[in-house]
């Protein structure tokens, strides 16, 4: 008996229309989409079996991406352009996959530490966009398993770059702890960008880019 396994990691888009559901909901959304699609998916033993699935690093609520990632276990091998078009005939259309392949040595999830998000918000007055890039502190109040403590933001930021566009509003390019091990959400800098400056930030629109695992260029 054979003991090679069938595992693909997918690329795909989570754009506007499904931004503002949970990670829950996403996640039976994508495995009915495996289910219609008819592509032969791995179940788990036991008494309640389900889809041997797993969705890299779940995206905030309200934020779209076109960088996800999730691995998905088969009962047999696939061509890789089957799969994706397989399942973007049973996808909504807000959710795209944009790569398919064999997994091999890919790294794991767990070893995901970065990830890029763009930002665009307006702001209710004009600020200096670059004085708060230039800080080594400020604290923020941030959640953890023991409940709410006190953190240095900048512990959790990589680059942060921030510009005015020519309609007045901004642009943010954040890369930021993302993963097991150290996580920051972009809602958290925006609203310490908000507490630095004393301003109301509005309009905000965040999108994934990119995803960085730890020793991987």
């Amino acid at each position: 008996m054979s003991d090679e396994r069938f595992i693909y990691r997918l690329t795909y888009t989570k754009g506007e229309r499904v931004k503002y559901i949970s990670h829950l909901d996403f996640l039976r959304c994508v495995n009915r989409a495996f289910k219609r699609a008819k592509v032969p998916v791995k179940y788990s033993q036991g008494f309640n079996p389900h889809i041997l699935l797993n969705i890299g690093l779940p995206c905030p609520v309200g934020v779209s991406s076109v960088c996800e990632e999730l691995d998905i276990e088969l009962t047999m091998p696939m061509e890789n352009d089957e799969i994706i078009k397989r399942m973007n005939s049973s996808l909504p259309d807000a959710i795209r996959v944009l790569e398919c392949k064999r997994k091999e040595n890919d790294p794991d999830f767990y070893d995901i530490e970065y990830a890029r998000y763009s930002i665009n918000f307006s702001a209710d007055s004009a600020f200096d966009t670059e004085t708060f890039s230039k800080e080594d502190e400020f604290l923020i109040e941030k959640k953890s398993k023991r409940g709410m403590k006190e953190v240095n933001i900048f512990e959790f930021i990589k680059e942060l770059k921030i510009s005015e566009n020519a309609d007045g509003t901004y642009f943010a390019d954040a890369v930021i702890s993302a993963g097991n091990k150290l996580n920051l959400k972009p809602d958290l800098l925006i609203s310490a960008l908000s507490s630095y400056y004393n301003m109301n930030i509005k309009d905000v629109y965040i999108e994934r880019k990119e995803i960085f695992y730890e020793n991987v260029k």
